[in-house]
């Protein structure tokens, strides 16, 4: 694992989740903590549960001696920032489909999971930063195109359109570009749209010999 993808003050926090067992890590933190791409600043949490009403009385008790203010508290998020660090706790309808990862006591989603989420998120129109984890995840091995499809077709069901996704992978021009301190290499909005390309040429020519 890469502890140092955290922002300033979330080691300490980090070990302090494992109280809340029914959630895990999600999202762009899960995925910096498992390949170490880039500083990730935010905590995101899912569970495919309501959110219980004590959830936040239970967070001000873990934190004690931490400054948390609350943004949003409704049956399906929770959103606060403790230390100034942004933490969210989602009902989300959809179950992991592979082993979840542990790192300091918390469960965490396995980073080819991750991959079919953000190609779910892209398919609905992603941010910035969904572009850029899927092209460390493609560039650097970690999965194919084909693999994120298929993954993203058991989890997300009648609810993923790959075509859908494969023409929004592409299509950047109006996905304002987001400041990201990189950890590796830097990549532009530029190197994307051209990597994607052929990605997809790529899996086009597999899929037509298959």
């Amino acid at each position: 694992m890469h502890p140092e993808v955290l922002p300033k003050g979330g080691s300490e926090l980090l070990p302090k989740f494992a109280k809340f067992k029914e959630y895990h890590l999600v999202g762009g933190t899960a995925l910096a903590l498992q390949i170490g791409h880039r500083i990730s600043v935010d905590f995101d949490f899912f569970c495919d549960q309501e959110i219980d009403k004590r959830l936040f009385a239970k967070i001000k008790k873990v934190f004690a001696g931490h400054r948390i203010r609350p943004a949003v508290n409704n049956i399906d998020e929770l959103t606060f920032f403790i230390d100034g660090i942004k933490t969210t706790f989602f009902n989300y309808q959809y179950k992991p489909r592979l082993t979840l990862l542990k790192y300091e006591g918390i469960r965490m989603l396995d980073k080819k999971e991750i991959a079919a989420s953000k190609s779910f998120t892209i398919g609905k129109r992603g941010a910035y930063k969904d572009y850029v984890d899927l092209y460390f995840l493609l560039s650097d091995g970690y999965i194919t195109l084909q693999e994120i499809i298929d993954l993203a077709n058991k989890k997300y069901k009648d609810d993923f359109n790959d075509r859908l996704f494969l023409e929004q992978l592409i299509y950047l021009d109006d996905v304002p570009e987001a400041e990201i301190i990189f950890l590796m290499p830097a990549v532009q909005k530029k190197k994307l749209i051209s990597f994607f390309k052929e990605e997809i040429e790529k899996w086009k020519k597999d899929f037509l010999a298959s």
